[in-house]
């Protein structure tokens, strides 16, 4: 698979492998030998896809992440469920992007027909608004015994704690007598692990460096390596999880056959928000918080921020991430992220083709967008304290992934859009009559007015690449501008801005970023960060993972997340493999797992219904997790402070349970 030639714009490029030559209803185990030859990115982006394209619909039914340092070798072997209609074609793709050079060979299909009695289990149309239903190949294969059951008897298939009620699996709750249990085995954890040593109230490093005090958590590099440093002037690394103390919902408009009981109207509420698998406004139930009723006899404020402390001390992470609850992070004395959206204002109506996944691109000099900016920072005032490491403004926006795609989008905008008339503004300054801009772009404008009004013209020469480059970064900058600007007017200059968590990004965006964030965040689902870094020509600045996890489906919830794993021991294994990567690359100041409750069988509003947390939806912690985020968190500034990379010692200790 070579995508070494395909680097001007940075497509992805791929190899078919099938186009529907697959028997229906089928698990499909596909499996390869790779080495990686040559890399561009760092780290690649290498995908094993499976999708089914019908006339109105397209699904992505499975991704595998391979191959994502030069070099690297190993085999793929993956396994995958197809069911698809007449109108409906199965892709399995092998995808690269530019500049990628994979050594694919041993390649293996093998396909196993299933005899089922229940097929309607099988049809995705079968239930509403869930991501992932019964024929996910992980589920499927672990709850067989479910096919044998009667429709008549599968319904309700969520029991009145929200869980699958056809499927058992260690510490499931099956009566209100366990959560008792549950709290006192927690508390055997906590008395057999103790809080760590040398350790300040923010969970910074007693002992060599200190940098004496300050109203604030900052940055520095110190020996090479990016550190957060505490109000009390010591070395921090975040380790950090997020959606902490929050509530746990799932819709239940159209779909109240599934549950046993969601009778208990103070758990109740009426969402206008739901996308993809469940699009509409709902009704909703809060399982999470009901259960946590249950489990101490009552809830507020104050249980939540002394729970949430005690499993920072002995579980522990140190950082509350990402859309944790505010109660807490005023109460707990925990150190937090907030993330706030700022990304509001005119949408670019542009005749071009513009990706957007959450939401449509914004017009960033749009008026607008930068007074909603400075008054939603203004809303979060009340959580400045020393406890507040950084601001996340905005999540995943809808950035263009190649560069260009964005400035030849916006010259086909209306007259009245903001971007276009500065552009207008910044070409007409550079080159004052418009007769030397049409000879630089071989174009024919009568006038700059003209410029603006025209829609459909692109112009594709090597000085207007190089000129709407120029304009590209403009927009870029103006975007991150607007917000550091925000943060340290509304909050307070020391407050630190850290970025808008990357998801999708082309190779000038973190350079612009740079400029501007203290520190630059992603959101990096993988194996291994072991060789992210800031593209060359960036500022030297720290970077932190605002999201990563793993999945399984073995504690009866579907979906394993956006990297899945077969079990729950391969998942602490590769929580722990990625967080050391983490803490080991000198660039890296934290890492956040998303996220801190497993999400429901039946899906939150938009439908992902991931078994991901560190806790189900009962509040039990799955103990392999957190004993291996136990074990990072003793030896974590040992690992960082090393100059040995892979610590083979700690990660046996981690993973061995």
């Amino acid at each position: 698979l070579d995508c070494t030639h395909n680097t001007k714009h940075d497509f992805p490029k791929h190899i078919r492998l099938f186009n529907n030559n697959l028997p229906n209803k089928s698990l499909i185990t596909i499996s390869f030998k790779y080495k990686v030859l040559k890399q561009k990115r760092t780290p690649a982006e290498n995908y094993l896809v499976v999708e089914s394209v019908g006339k109105k619909k397209y699904n992505r039914i499975h991704t595998k992440v391979f191959g994502e340092e030069l070099g690297s070798s190993g085999v793929v072997k993956e396994t995958f469920f197809v069911s698809f209609k007449d109108d409906e074609k199965i892709f399995i793709d092998l995808t690269a992007r530019g500049g990628t050079a994979i050594l694919i060979d041993d390649l293996k299909v093998e396909a196993d027909k299933l005899s089922v009695k229940s097929d309607w289990l099988l049809d995705k149309s079968s239930f509403i608004g869930m991501r992932h239903t019964f024929g996910y190949p992980y589920f499927l294969t672990l709850n067989k015994h479910i096919f044998s059951i009667d429709k008549k008897d599968f319904f309700p298939f969520v029991d009145k704690y929200g869980q699958f009620k056809h499927s058992d699996w260690i510490f499931k709750t099956k009566s209100d007598a366990d959560f008792a249990k549950h709290i006192e085995l927690e508390q055997r954890f906590y008395k057999e692990n103790p809080p760590i040593k040398n350790r300040d109230k923010f969970g910074g490093l007693v002992g060599k460096y200190n940098f004496g005090k300050s109203k604030h958590f900052r940055v520095k590099k110190v020996e090479g390596k990016w550190f957060f440093i505490t109000p009390e002037g010591n070395l921090f690394w975040s380790i950090g999880i997020d959606g902490v103390a929050t509530g746990s919902a799932t819709p239940i408009t159209d779909r109240e056959f599934y549950f046993d009981d969601v009778s208990d109207k103070r758990f109740q509420y009426h969402s206008k928000w739901g996308k993809f698998d469940y699009e509409k406004p709902h009704d909703a139930f809060d399982f999470g918080t009901k259960n946590l009723e249950r489990k101490f006899g009552k809830w507020n404020a104050q249980i939540m921020a002394k729970h949430t402390h005690a499993r920072s001390q002995h579980w522990g992470f140190n950082t509350q991430g990402a859309w944790s609850a505010q109660s807490s992070m005023i109460h707990s004395n925990v150190p937090f992220t907030v993330y706030i959206s700022a990304s509001s204002g005119m949408k670019l109506d542009s005749k071009g083709k513009l990706y957007g996944y959450w939401s449509k691109p914004v017009d960033y000099f749009d008026p607008n967008f930068e007074k909603e900016a400075h008054k939603r920072l203004s809303w979060i005032k009340k959580l400045v304290s020393e406890y507040m490491i950084g601001v996340f403004v905005d999540n995943e926006l809808p950035w263009q992934t190649e560069a260009l795609r964005l400035p030849k989008c916006i010259i086909t905008t209306p007259a009245t859009q903001p971007a276009k008339i500065k552009m207008a503004e910044i070409f007409k300054a550079k080159y004052t009559d418009i007769q030397k801009l049409n000879k630089a772009w071989n174009a024919k404008y009568t006038s700059w007015q003209h410029f603006i009004e025209e829609r459909d013209f692109v112009p594709s020469t090597k000085q207007s690449d190089a000129d709407l480059i120029e304009f590209e970064k403009a927009f870029y900058a103006r975007y991150f501008q607007v917000c550091r600007d925000a943060v340290k007017k509304q909050l307070g200059e020391e407050v630190l801005y850290l970025g808008c968590r990357f998801a999708w990004v082309n190779e000038i965006l973190p350079v612009v970023a740079s400029s501007y964030c203290d520190v630059v965040s992603y959101n990096f689902y993988r194996s291994s960060v072991a060789t992210v870094e800031l593209p060359k020509g960036s500022q030297d600045k720290p970077i932190i993972i605002g999201e990563y996890h793993f999945g399984s489906a073995d504690r009866g919830i579907v979906g394993c997340g956006l990297v899945p794993q077969k079990n729950r021991f391969d998942v602490a294994k590769a929580y722990t493999s990625y967080t050391i990567s983490a803490i080991e690359n000198p660039a890296i100041v934290g890492a956040h797992w998303f996220q801190y409750n497993d999400q429901l069988i039946t899906g939150r509003s938009d439908g992902e219904n991931y078994a991901i947390g560190f806790v189900d939806i009962c509040d039990t912690p799955d103990y392999l997790k957190v004993k291996a985020m136990r074990k990072i968190a003793e030896n974590v500034y040992k690992v960082r402070l090393s100059n040995k990379r892979t610590s083979k010692k700690i990660k046996e200790k981690t993973i061995t349970y």
